[in-house]
């Protein structure tokens, strides 16, 4: 009797195991909308065109041997990031139904065995405004959990922008002058921002610089001033013509912002041409 009732036990283990772990069939595939979409799958969070993030998840910790973890991506573009260096470097992946897949051995991540994690950029020229990223766990024996997959569903926001509401404009030699640039699609979790731009240093010379701006360095319509040093008047009697360019815009998370998206009709520029107009050399007064 103990017999059969131990046997019998262990033949409902195993159904119970059957029912939620099973070895991967051909051509399974995970990533459909209905698990897309659910949100207690994956959690719904906004991202920034062309921002990079790293994603990251713990597996199985019970086995020695890794698993492999199967990631997916759709209007996103899998990789490895260098944020301290800017260097982005894509990965080859296969298509797997609306989107892209890329599998990769479990590794100790932050200390934690069987772990993996990936960089994606978002929108990376791909389109769309929805991005997801999903991952599910295959075990070393090839078993999965049916459909068991976790990651985010993304909207993906419009990236930052900045220009000049100026193209022209004149300055007298030798005074130090303020520049005003408008900003637009700044999103809250973003910041701090970092802005780069040319201009002339007081010998005529082209200087590049930046500035990280916090929300509280903005006024309320989104500008910030700041001072140029003094070009010297180096011809006398001639005019000087320069520009101050606006270069680059980048997030905290490396979205690529737009500069002037709008044009020069619609009172965006990228640059003011700016004319350094001499300095008369006045003598001093004599008397007779």
């Amino acid at each position: 009797m103990k017999k059969r009732k131990f046997l019998t036990l262990a033949f409902l283990l195993y159904l119970a195991v059957s029912a939620i772990g099973q070895e991967i069939p051909d051509g399974y595939n995970p990533f459909v909308p209905a698990n897309l979409d659910d949100p207690l799958k994956l959690t719904v969070a906004p991202v920034v065109e062309s921002s990079y993030h790293r994603y990251s998840v713990i597996g199985d910790r019970k086995y020695t041997d890794p698993s492999t973890f199967v990631w997916y991506v759709e209007n996103g573009t899998m990789g490895t990031y260098d944020p301290e260096n800017d260097v982005w470097t894509p990965i080859k992946t296969l298509t797997l139904g609306a989107g892209e897949y890329f599998e990769k051995l479990g590794e100790n991540v932050g200390g934690s065995q069987n772990s993996s994690e990936i960089w994606i950029r978002w929108n990376d020229d791909t389109g769309g405004r929805t991005g997801y990223i999903a991952v599910y766990e295959r075990s070393a024996d090839q078993c999965i959990i049916s459909d068991m997959i976790t990651g985010f569903k993304h909207n993906i926001l419009l990236p930052p922008e900045m220009w000049f509401a100026e193209g022209t404009r004149e300055e007298c030699s030798d005074q130090t002058y303020a520049v005003t640039v408008q900003f637009n699609q700044l999103n809250t979790d973003s910041y701090p921002y970092t802005f780069t731009f040319s201009y002339p240093g007081n010998d005529g010379i082209y200087i590049q610089d930046s500035y990280t701006l916090q929300s509280t360095d903005l006024t309320s319509s989104l500008q910030y001033t700041f001072d140029l040093q003094a070009v010297q008047d180096l011809t006398y009697g001639t005019d000087e013509t320069y520009a101050i360019t606006l270069l680059e815009l980048r997030d905290k998370f490396g979205s690529q912002g737009k500069i002037a998206p709008l044009g020069a009709t619609a009172g965006q520029y990228d640059k003011v041409n700016i004319t350094i107009l001499h300095l008369p050399r006045t003598e001093g007064m004599t008397m007779d």
